[in-house]
């Protein structure tokens, strides 16, 4: 199975703020990967060491974040897009 596909398959919920700079998966062991993408500032951070979210940001080659989606790019060359509800 590739990153993507585990984490999609894991993922409860993806939230993104207005402006589109910062946005969070949820898991289901409650576990959440938190993400920034502003000017000045590029990060991705697990809640909870262990967790589903620390893995999918142990795997991460590198992530976009825009009004279109949140798209991760995975060490194993798979990815992942995530899209706002409505």
């Amino acid at each position: 199975m590739t990153m993507a596909v585990d984490t999609r398959a894991k993922n409860t919920r993806y939230i993104v703020n207005d402006e589109f700079t910062q946005a969070a998966l949820f898991f289901e062991d409650e576990s959440r990967l938190e993400f920034e993408h502003t000017p000045t500032s590029r990060w991705a951070k697990s809640s909870t060491e262990g967790s589903m979210a620390d893995e999918v940001c142990r795997s991460l080659q590198s992530f976009r974040l825009n009004a279109k989606h949140l798209q991760l790019f995975f060490t194993d060359g798979s990815n992942a897009e995530f899209h706002r509800d409505g």
